[in-house]
């Protein structure tokens, strides 16, 4: 790579550094083309990038920008894993291609500038993705319309069983024998359960 290229390079790179809100690296040694592949094909699903950079480009880079806490993971064999959106995806996957391959090792990295270690890493893999998490508060909003609905069901249950009842009792004792009489009963009977309420 010629000089010029190289200035060029180290360019994007700052560029790349400066606007990701969050970056990983990670050792690929061993890795086949076919898992490189696998990889970049799940990190793009969840809004990131994975690229191979030349080590003495990328150092110089995070230097220029003044990520001298990530200039260590630049030893061997590095990739990058460049995340723009939510991390808590990205760490899903790779948290679970670290598992499955064990030629990846995740080194650590930066979020918004500051040092991730791998054990913060892990800990955003372990949380829930944005949309259970909004899955949940709107089941939290539903708990409560169905607690009240699950009442009111319950009053009107409640209130059905007394007004039968008051008609049952009134027919055994030979009170009521005509529609006339029963509707006068229900006219009873919704007051008391009204009294009841109160």
């Amino acid at each position: 790579m010629v000089r010029e290229e190289k200035v060029e390079a180290v360019k994007e790179l700052e560029e790349i550094f400066k606007s990701a809100g969050t970056l990983v690296m990670a050792e690929y040694r061993g890795l086949t083309v076919s898992q490189q592949t696998q990889l970049r094909k799940d990190l793009k699903n969840a809004g990131a990038s994975f690229s191979v950079v030349k080590m003495s480009l990328a150092k110089r880079a995070a230097e220029n920008v003044g990520y001298k806490d990530i200039l260590e993971y630049f030893a061997g064999p590095t990739g990058v894993t460049v995340i723009e959106s939510d991390p808590v995806e990205a760490a899903k996957v790779l948290k679970e291609f670290s598992k499955e391959n064990e030629a990846f090792i995740v080194k650590g990295g930066l979020m918004d500038k500051e040092p991730l270690t791998i054990e913060q890493l892990n800990v955003l893999a372990s949380i829930d993705s944005r949309d259970v998490l909004l899955a949940k508060i709107a089941g939290g909003f539903n708990a409560p319309v169905s607690k009240l609905a699950g009442t009111l069901k319950a009053v009107l249950n409640k209130s059905g069983f007394a007004f039968k009842a008051l008609i049952e009792k009134k027919e055994s004792t030979g009170e009521i024998s005509s529609e006339s009489e029963k509707s006068e009963v229900s006219n009873e009977a919704e007051e008391e359960i009204k009294k009841e309420e109160e």
